[in-house]
This record gives structure tokens, C-alpha cells and sequence, in this order.
């Protein structure tokens, strides 16, 4: 078993070597070769992997922030953009364009605040704790309401309403689902080149104690939902 895990290692490595862009900032170019680390990390996740402190999404969970009562509650999310003139603030907007990416608030705001960051553009931090390339062009926060219903965590057990993601799918997983997330996978890792780790958090690329960034949901495509508010990274991070 050991001898296939390392032959197949082996050859997802090579392909992505050779497939792989160039991943470097003007500040840091050095960058590249730990995020590139990353994403090869991030291919074959093992039990060692599974982080059984996840954010679950349920009305008990009092570090959330919930709008609303009963068909009609909803609770904040935050997702990372490049695309402002999508989330009108203050206005309903149904998520057309696709699946949404998001964390649970105020998660980004508590971790900068215990880690701040070290000045200057501060999107390059956020890329780290968020398992995004470095050179990424998204450069806004927004907040929005949405029904838990409309989540679900990016894993082989996408429930949200515990704290830990398994490797494998469920027994009653819908096909349709197995075909989303094998689908991603293949995305994530030579298209996207992104380190998804398939289990529930995102993957921060450049935190020598642990890979454990925060706990991430997804938003279905053609929710309906509620823009609270819009910042630019460094503004929402002043707040």
C-alpha cells in the first residue's frame, strides 16, 4: 500500500511540476515553492489529516452571527473577491455565476486580530490562511446572509452541522455530488492549482505549526442571499 501511495505521489508530482504556472509576488517571489508544496500536499490527504475542531453551522453555535427566525434564519458568511460589482450592498442577489466559497464570520476577523499583519498590502496573508495563490487578484470582503440550507462543507462528508470532515463519502451520498467533488478535484489541482484539502478547512499554505486554516463552506449555486456589507481587504481588516 505504501509502495502505490509513494509510485502515485510520484506521478501526480510530475504532472503537476510540469503543468504548474509560476506562482510569485513582487515582494516575495520566493513564495511559489511553498505554495506549489502546498498543492502537492494537498493531493492525498490522509487520516492525519482530519481536523476534528471544525465551525458547524447550527443555531447553538453562539460564536456565529444569525439574522432572522425559523424557514427565515440565516447566518453571516464571508467570501474573498475580485468581483465587487457582483454584491451590491444591502441588496438580494441570487448566486448565478456559480458556487461561492466562503468562512463562516467573524473568523477572519478574529484570526487577524490575534495575527495581525506585518503591514503594506496585507493580501498576500490572506491568500496564505485562505490556500489561495499568491498572485491572486481578489482585493474585497463581503458579508452576507445566508440559510444554512443553501451551505455545505467542500468534502467527501459535506454535512455542516458538526465539527469534523471524513475522508470518504457517507453511504447515502447523492450521486450528483460525488460527480461535484470529483469534478473539483480534478480543478483544484491541475487546472486551478489550488491545495483543497478536501476536509473541511482551507489549507494555509505558509504556517510552519499547522496547515489548519479556517473552517470553509460553499454556497450553492443560484442562492438567494443578502450583501451586508463590501470592503477592500485592507479596510475590512482596520474594522
Amino acid at each position: 500500500m505504501k509502495i502505490r501511495r509513494s509510485a502515485l505521489f510520484l506521478v501526480l508530482l510530475s504532472v503537476l511540476v510540469l503543468t504548474a504556472g509560476v506562482y510569485t509576488t513582487i515582494n516575495c517571489p520566493g513564495y511559489d515553492f511553498f505554495y506549489r508544496g502546498a498543492v502537492f500536499n494537498a493531493m492525498l490527504p490522509d487520516g492525519g489529516d482530519v481536523y476534528n475542531n471544525l465551525t458547524p453551522i447550527v443555531e447553538s453555535n453562539n460564536n456565529l452571527s444569525w439574522q432572522g427566525e425559523g424557514a427565515d434564519k440565516r447566518v453571516l458568511v464571508v467570501a474573498w473577491t475580485k468581483y465587487p460589482s457582483s454584491y451590491p450592498i444591502g441588496q438580494n442577489i441570487k448566486t448565478s455565476w456559480g458556487d461561492t466559497w466562503v468562512t463562516a464570520y467573524p473568523e477572519v476577523k478574529n484570526y487577524f486580530t490575534t495575527h495581525p499583519t506585518s503591514g503594506g498590502d496585507p493580501r498576500l496573508e490572506v491568500a496564505q490562511l485562505l490556500g489561495l495563490p499568491p498572485d491572486t487578484n481578489n482585493s474585497y470582503f463581503v458579508e452576507l446572509w445566508v440559510k444554512p440550507v443553501d451551505l455545505f462543507r467542500p468534502s467527501a462528508d459535506n454535512e455542516i452541522n458538526d465539527t469534523v470532515a471524513q475522508l470518504y463519502f457517507p453511504d447515502n451520498t447523492d450521486i450528483s455530488y460525488k460527480i461535484w467533488f470529483l469534478n473539483n478535484t480534478r480543478s483544484s489541482y491541475f487546472v486551478k492549482r489550488v491545495p483543497w484539502t478536501r476536509l473541511g478547512y482551507t489549507y494555509h499554505w505558509e504556517n510552519p505549526e499547522s496547515k489548519v486554516g479556517l473552517s470553509e463552506f460553499v454556497i450553492r449555486k443560484n442562492s438567494e442571499v443578502t450583501v451586508k456589507s463590501l470592503s477592500s481587504t485592507s479596510d475590512y481588516l482596520k474594522q
